[in-house]
């Protein structure tokens, strides 16, 4: 690779920051310190299109992808831009940069990247948001045709819904799947207890009182909470008996549910239902029946159906990354400024969905601690890839993970993002296992070292109301990493741990190494289930590992929790960690499971230069301002 000491950069941009042909070291620390440590040189675009690799290229919604890409003359798509990067990114002697203009880029299948997109040379090609501008990039569709279905009740109804989906967002707000009970008052969490179980007779008993002769029974959902793990069981039949109600579920999940070691069951484990038009009682709940193909919404105060966008996610990814296998990448891509939104995750509908831990499903399980599992998908994906560059980015209103660097991947950033309103995990690093067929207590550490997820950086980015619809997923959760490093971010508002690395819950090497957790703010976390933490760490990950100079603060048992959360957990097989120097402020302290083995000193809720690390732990002041960006609405 050639010396990056007269970088050429053809205009960079960060959410209103900057402008076309301009850069600020300031505002970019990360581009004025480059690989040789150098600083690297501005150079302004070609706002008039297309003129040799040095050119920029614009898009906006308003475009044709029959134009040449110019300012005055924009392209329509992404996708158009990227194939004419194709033909410009050969010989690149500076980076290359695509425009989005402000607005909505629906896609209606997940936006490709491939080794032909790379950028050469150790130049970027970089999609970026036009200046002060925010482009939406959606994986929904719109719902028009509203009408008055039930007075009494305040119901509107759309009809003529072929597909299929699990969230629907008003007005850029999400709405409630119908469901029992309700939420709380205030959109907190909200559950019924059950009365018992039986493993034998695979059933769950819960009070008469809490079911009915509903329409479309085996549409309905029983979210059901284990320890650790949440689990989406479609109910096959209930009977009642007396005070008492006996249900079945279908038998993906029966298969599983009631031979698995882990989570356990246990007495009076909550639940609530959801998915029935007998649920649909609270404004701003929706219903979808699928055999009728009408989508029923009961509106929230001030909302008009006759002028209300309505979103419903139809793609699982919105956007995917992939090199062609982990010894030929795709490398040098850069995005920037942009909103990536709307992904949906339909298996639990087809399959039901059982958590495994860290929001990997379960595949099998047996009596004797045996089991495979599954990876949940993101709204973008990333693999076999290297230099891949994610900065001042929404990862928003995905059904599971936000953001996922899946294996294969090195030398990677992801700084100053925002992840929000996001079903499953904010963002994920590495493999957790080798594959669907491998045993998840089989240590991973693969013959292709190329296969591992190595160097890569997750820094300064805000992490904040995720794990909504997977509530055993995490705020950030990396499989088996090398040499991650996960510093500066506020991680906030998840129903399990708040940052989880490792996986196997093994002593024995594995493809772990070297990894980094430090100066995170971490603060209300562990929301619903148990066993979880601030920090949670599982299996040999040394040598020289470090956890170090955190604030953790302010969260502590769920009132829904089977037990106790934790503030730093070394769980089951961690080894080659240091812990020092982390504050622990009105939450639990330091912990370990099984066989971990770690160094340990000055932690607790006033160590040595407490204040210190308080001030500085969590997003640095050059990308503070992320925490007050807002999802921009689409249009269609």
């Amino acid at each position: 690779m050639r010396s990056r000491t007269a970088v050429a950069l053809v205009g960079t941009l960060g959410l209103g920051l900057g402008c076309p042909g301009c850069w600020r070291a300031d505002l970019y620390p990360v581009r004025g310190k480059l690989a040789d440590g150098s600083s690297g040189a501005a150079v302004a675009g070609d706002a008039t299109g297309v003129g040799g690799a040095t050119g920029a290229l614009y898009v906006a919604p308003d475009g044709d992808d029959a134009n040449p890409g110019s300012l005055a003359q924009p392209l329509r798509t992404v996708a158009r831009a990227r194939d004419l990067v194709r033909g410009l990114n050969a010989a690149m002697t500076a980076d290359i940069a695509v425009y989005l203009r402000g607005g909505t880029y629906p896609q209606t299948s997940p936006l490709t990247f491939a080794n032909a997109d790379s950028g050469n040379g150790g130049f970027y090609v970089k999609y970026m948001a036009y200046q002060n501008e925010r482009p939406l990039i959606t994986g929904g569709q719109p719902i028009t045709g509203w009408k008055l279905s039930d007075a009494n009740n305040n119901i509107y109804s759309a009809s003529g819904v072929t597909s299929a989906f699990r969230q629907l967002y008003v007005n850029g707000v999400k709405a409630v799947r119908a469901r029992s009970p309700n939420l709380a008052a205030d959109g907190g969490p909200n559950f019924s207890r059950a009365t018992g179980y039986s493993t034998s007779d695979h059933t769950i008993q819960v009070a008469a009182s809490e079911v009915a002769n509903w329409k479309n029974l085996t549409k309905v959902e029983m979210h059901y909470m284990t320890e650790w793990g949440d689990n989406v069981l479609r109910l096959a039949s209930l009977t009642t008996s007396g005070s008492n109600a006996t249900l079945k579920f279908q038998s993906s999940e029966d298969a599983i549910l009631f031979v698995r070691s882990y989570p356990y069951f246990a007495k009076n484990q909550c639940y609530f239902f959801e998915n029935a038009l007998e649920f649909l009682d609270q404004p701003g709940e929706w219903y979808l029946d699928e055999s009728a193909k009408v989508l029923y919404y009961k509106p929230r105060a001030g909302e008009d159906m006759a002028s209300a966008t309505v979103v419903a996610p139809m793609l699982e990814a919105v956007m995917s990354i992939a090199g062609t296998s982990p010894s030929q990448q795709i490398e040098y891509l850069w995005f920037q400024g942009l909103t990536f939104a709307h992904s949906t995750f339909m298996r639990p509908s087809r399959y039901g969905f059982l958590d495994q831990e860290a929001g990997q499903y379960g595949l099998s399980g047996t009596a004797d601690n045996k089991e495979t599992v599954g990876r949940p998908p993101a709204g973008v994906t990333v693999s076999n890839a290297n230099h891949i560059h994610f900065e001042r980015n929404m990862f928003a209103q995905m059904a599971a993970t936000g953001l996922d660097f899946v294996s294969g991947t090195h030398d990677d950033m992801i700084i100053g993002n925002v992840f929000t309103e996001i079903g499953g995990s904010g963002l994920s690093v590495g493999k957790f296992v080798a594959d669907e067929a491998t045993e998840v207590h089989v240590p991973y550490n693969p013959t292709d070292t190329n296969e591992i997820c190595t160097n890569d950086t997750i820094k300064d980015n805000y992490v904040n109301h995720v794990t909504t619809e997977i509530q055993g997923a995490c705020g950030i959760a990396c499989g088996y990493p090398r040499n991650i490093d996960i510093e500066h971010n506020e991680v906030t508002g998840t129903n399990y741990s708040g940052i989880l690395v490792g996986y196997g819950w093994t002593a024995s090497t594995n493809a772990m190494s070297d990894n980094k957790i430090n100066y995170n703010n971490i603060h209300d976390v562990v929301g619903i289930l148990a066993g979880g933490a601030g920090i949670e760490t599982l299996s040999n990950q040394g040598p020289s590992s470090e956890m170090q100079y955190n604030y953790l603060h302010d969260f502590g048992t769920s009132t829904w929790a089977d037990y106790d959360a934790q503030g730093l957990l070394l769980n089951v097989g961690t080894t080659g960690y240091t812990v020092a120097h982390n504050v622990m402020a009105n939450t639990p302290g330091v912990s370990a499971a099984g066989n971990a083995v770690y160094t340990a000193n000055d932690n607790g809720s006033n160590p040595s230069g407490a204040q210190n690390t308080m001030a500085s732990a969590g997003i640095e002041s050059i990308y503070a301002d992320i925490k007050n960006l807002t999802i921009p609405a689409a249009s269609f």
